[in-house]
């Protein structure tokens, strides 16, 4: 029989600076982590700071006292900077869901803060937590900063990049270049296209791509794809257009036309 850990056995473990937590509590740190995830990116709705300080043992259920406490201090910088500190919270949780040792995530922490203050200053005070996210996240996979800069450009307030920045990372990351990638993103966003169709370009290129396309026929493919599929989409959403004021005449009841055989 599988021996239960004891809340002693976790605390030597703590302080030997390893973690120690029941399969259980695994998976309901995962099972949270989707969650927060998949709330986050699907309505860009802040994690409430309070939510998170709401237990104060949390953290140190998932790692030891002192890194907990270091988390906290990042967390509190990067609300002195403007960055939602729920950012900073869910990132440690990941980190400790993933395995990883406490110093690692603590590291990893003090760089992801780094980027999501300078995704703040690129795209401005007022965007949702998940734009700063994918900001931080396209920065960390080398999307140059004016990139990111031009897509904020073109949504001015607080309309979640998100999707768009996911894209642009998505397809740089495949070998597009980012001048080309950017392109596709923008013309995307001017056709309003929604963001599950939008990330659906990019799983097509790279979809092209692992097929033995190089970056430039399938980014041609799928564009002209893609705009093929919204030209049709515009064409059957238009009304039918007849004369104003006129009423639709029911088939048979034209008033009858006299022939004229020439004569």
């Amino acid at each position: 029989m599988e021996r239960v850990p004891r809340s002693s056995d976790r605390m030597c473990a703590m302080n030997t600076g390893k973690m120690s937590l029941s399969p259980r509590k695994w998976a309901s740190a995962r099972h949270a982590l989707v969650g927060l995830v998949a709330v986050v990116i699907a309505v860009g709705s802040p994690i409430p700071v309070s939510g998170q300080e709401a237990n104060p043992r949390r953290l140190e259920d998932a790692m030891p006292a002192e890194y907990a406490a270091r988390v906290r201090e990042i967390a509190r910088e990067a609300r002195e900077a403007g960055v939602p500190p729920g950012l900073i919270a869910r990132k440690a949780f990941e980190g400790a869901a993933k395995g990883y040792p406490p110093e690692r995530v603590v590291s990893a922490l003090d760089a992801y803060a780094g980027r999501l203050r300078e995704a703040r200053d690129i795209l401005g005070p007022d965007r949702r937590p998940a734009s700063l996210a994918a900001a931080a996240e396209a920065l960390r996979r080398g999307v140059p900063r004016d990139a990111i800069r031009s897509i904020a450009g073109r949504e001015r307030g607080a309309r979640d990049l998100a999707v768009p920045l996911i894209v642009l990372s998505d397809l740089t990351d495949a070998g597009v270049p980012t001048a080309n990638a950017l392109e596709m993103v923008n013309s995307a966003m001017d056709r309003g296209t929604r963001g599950d169709q939008m990330l659906g370009l990019s799983a097509a290129v790279r979809r092209r791509m692992r097929q033995g396309a190089d970056w430039s026929t399938a980014v041609d493919e799928v564009r002209r794809r893609a705009g093929t599929l919204s030209h049709q989409r515009d064409r059957q959403s238009q009304p039918s257009r007849r004369p104003d004021g006129a009423t639709p005449v029911p088939p048979g009841s034209e008033p009858p036309h006299r022939h004229r055989d020439g004569g």
